[in-house]
């Protein structure tokens, strides 16, 4: 196994992930729960940040698409999330981040995962944010 991050410390942990693809969401929840995570999925930013608020079950990271309907896009999501607890990492999945878009590209440098993505690209990106902690 290549991933520092062993099933035991995985089976602690829990990522929301937010997708407005049904397709999208089962795809990813099924990966990182056979990798040992605990998933929590929701369809829009607006039901992320629900769960986000009320704060049962604790969440240690969220995995969001940018472009979604409803009131809450994935930067807002984001947002809202960092204002209540600083220290979640929140990560970004996405087809459709132009590369023109200067102040996207500089949000998401560190944590954007781009669609179409492998099983294995997944977990070691939730990994590589959740190894050290």
């Amino acid at each position: 196994m290549m991933s520092s991050v062993s099933q035991a410390k995985r089976a602690g942990r829990t990522i929301l992930v937010v997708d407005d693809e049904a397709a999208i969401l089962d795809l990813v929840q099924r990966v990182l729960k056979h990798a040992g995570y605990n998933v929590i999925t929701s369809r829009s930013g607006d039901g992320a940040w629900d769960v986000i608020e009320r704060g049962e079950p604790k969440v240690d990271l969220v995995l969001t698409d940018l472009v979604m309907p409803g009131s809450m896009d994935g930067f807002t999501l984001a947002d809202s999330a960092r204002r209540k607890y600083p220290k979640l990492p929140v990560l970004f999945m996405t087809g459709a981040v132009p590369e023109s878009d200067e102040k996207a590209a500089a949000r998401t440098k560190k944590g954007l995962l781009r669609k179409p993505f492998y099983a294995k690209a997944l977990v070691e990106f939730i990994d590589s944010q959740l190894g050290g902690s």
